[in-house]
């Protein structure tokens, strides 16, 4: 388990970085069986360090931003 908490927490930092080379080669080093736990504590995690850090009109925005490249993906992904 402590490599797993390590690797997420690793994953989360260069994720951070936009260091998409060092997220894959992390992940990398866990078992497939854990590589999706792993992508969702990251995950979780950053969203964690947003509601500390940004104020709640910020955080409204990345979420209306968010939705918004959902439905464009779905909307695209529905055209023949």
């Amino acid at each position: 388990m402590n490599q797993f908490l390590r690797t997420a927490a690793l994953v989360t930092a260069a994720s951070l970085r936009g260091d998409d080379i060092a997220v894959r080669l992390l992940l990398q080093t866990l078992p497939p069986e854990q590589i999706a736990a792993a992508c969702e504590g990251s995950v979780l995690a950053m969203a964690g360090l947003l509601r500390e850090f940004l104020c709640p009109e910020a955080i409204a925005q990345a979420i209306n931003e968010a939705q918004a490249i959902a439905q464009e993906a779905a909307t695209e992904g529905a055209q023949p």
